[in-house]
């Protein structure tokens, strides 16, 4: 199961008889977690599709989490940011981690589940962990530019200054997550970290199909209409390969020394 399945909003109070406030009609996505741990589901979304409607959430939570059986199967809502037109997402959420008192010890080894926050900082590790020529811009850039990479140096820049707060047009600010400096590389300046500017790229990643703020869209767009040396990218990563979880382990230095 991956992240985007395990965390797309936050979690619903329901109790167990199924008592929730009521809202009618009640719109709910039925993630693919819910789909593969649950045949009913998977039936359900095959016949009527991904999202179904009910009269009420409480008519919801009985036909979707009471009478299906499946621990673990709960509602979820969408962040406030979220594009989709639904109340809820129906997902299987992961045994929970064992407690720190429950753990064995630390220097033999532990296992953690990956959270969204730590994928999203693995998205961005893919260009912040260079200081130039990320591979994945250095060829975006050479071919927006029609341009050999060995002609050009890509500086990385992942603390770029914030966008917007003197338009009054545009509510709000946007923080690009990085910038690009696309640099010719020259016969003076063969290295090409002093080279002229063709083109200064900045960058908004997002991890699979998480969704940009009403402001960071309004921003992006008004930024990428002011010429063509200053482009705005968005960067989607599909990690859906990376592990779901790693192993690592601690040990004190004091106590255990550096062996092992």
């Amino acid at each position: 199961m991956s992240w985007e399945e395990q965390w797309p909003g936050e979690p619903y109070q329901v109790a167990e008889s199924g008592r929730v406030p009521d809202a009618s009609p009640f719109r709910v996505a039925l993630k693919r977690s819910a789909c593969e741990a649950a045949a009913e589901i998977e039936t359900l979304r095959q016949t009527v599709g991904e999202v179904v409607s009910y009269e009420s959430r409480a008519d919801a939570v009985t036909k979707l989490v009471h009478a299906v059986d499946c621990p673990g199967l709960r509602f979820q809502q969408p962040a406030p940011n979220d594009p989709a037109d639904v109340d809820a997402y129906l997902v299987k959420l992961r045994e929970p981690e064992p407690t720190p008192e429950s753990r064995g010890d630390p220097a033999t080894g532990w296992t953690f589940d990956a959270r969204a926050q730590q994928v999203g900082a693995l998205a961005e590790a893919l260009f912040g962990a260079y200081r130039w020529d990320p591979p994945p811009i250095l060829a975006y850039a050479a071919r927006d530019l029609e341009v050999d990479p060995d002609e050009i140096r890509v500086e990385v820049d992942d603390e770029p200054a914030r966008v917007g707060g003197l338009d009054p047009e545009v509510e709000g600010q946007w923080h690009p997550d990085f910038s690009f400096v696309v640099r010719r590389r020259t016969a003076s300046d063969p290295s090409g970290y002093e080279g002229p500017v063709l083109r200064r790229y900045l960058a908004e990643v997002k991890h699979g199909s998480t969704s940009f703020e009403r402001h960071q869209r309004d921003r992006m767009e008004r930024l990428a209409e002011r010429g063509p040396r200053l482009d705005v990218l968005v960067i989607r990563v599909d990690l859906s390969g990376a592990p779901q979880s790693y192993d690592l382990t601690i040990r004190s230095v004091a106590r255990d020394g550096l062996s092992g």
